[in-house]
């Protein structure tokens, strides 16, 4: 339910208890732009699971709308470009599973609900044993991205790597519900995810980077229940076939 009523905006107990005076107000006018709503507000019936949807009923994101948002778009601020280049890493955050929760609802406007808003839970950077922050963006359905909030200090200014993470987790999913539909294989859209942070020996840790994680997100199963996936054991050789081998080597006759 709404805490108070701010220029015709319901606005949250929950924005009300983070903000100061000129982010509300802020927050204020992102919330007019999306049609007078806090999404904070929303009623969680009215929140559909974005993992269980089809293509066809996901947001058309693509990386380039990321990227016009982050970098290009217009802070209410200084008037000038965001150039959040940070950010656009926060794909890493994605692929670590410190994505979560993944919501979408829709927005009617008029006759039609082309209007979508995008929320998730996504970990701190900092302090991995916190409370989970609670993004959201708002976008057009087949269009660019319009808002978006957090209640870090960087998400604040308009744009923050919890609320690209999140961005990039509709993207992932988004384009991977596009080569093949979700019932044609079982579990066809799992987000990473990690719900726990433990020590392990370092032949049982993935050092894959996370851009190759995320390159090849399409290609790979990701485990829904572990941070990393162990690396196959391999089988040592022997120094008996080793020399073998060396002595093979040397009675060839061959020098290059």
């Amino acid at each position: 339910m709404a805490g108070k009523v701010i220029d015709g905006v319901g606005i949250s107990n929950y924005v009300l208890q983070m903000l100061n005076c000129e982010s509300l107000s802020r927050y204020t006018e992102k919330c007019k732009e999306i049609g007078n709503i806090d999404p904070y507000n929303i009623p969680r019936h009215a929140w559909k699971d974005i993992t269980t949807l089809l293509g066809g009923d996901l947001p058309d994101l693509r990386h380039s709308d990321i990227y016009q948002y982050l970098i290009n778009f217009k802070s209410a601020y200084n008037h000038k470009e965001l150039r959040a280049y940070k950010s656009l890493e926060a794909y890493k955050y994605f692929i670590a599973g410190w994505v979560s929760e993944l919501l979408i609802a829709d927005i009617k406007q008029g006759n039609s609900s082309t209007l979508c808003i995008v929320t998730a839970k996504v970990r701190h950077s900092q302090s991995l044993n916190e409370e989970a922050l609670r993004p959201w963006f708002a976008m057009e359905k087949e269009g660019p991205i319009i808002a978006a909030h957090c209640s870090c200090v960087a998400g604040l200014g308009e744009a923050c790597s919890h609320v690209a993470a999140t961005m990039f987790a509709v993207e992932s999913g988004a384009n991977w519900t596009k080569k093949e539909s979700c019932t044609s294989q079982p579990c066809g859209w799992v987000l990473p995810s990690c719900s726990s942070f433990k020590s392990a020996p370092l032949a049982k840790i993935d050092f894959t980077s996370p851009a190759t994680k995320y390159k090849n997100f399409d290609k790979q199963e990701l485990h829904p229940s572990s941070c990393a996936t162990p690396r196959t054991k391999k089988q040592l050789v022997s120094m008996e076939a080793r020399q073998k081998f060396l002595e093979t080597l040397k009675n060839s006759g061959i020098k290059n």
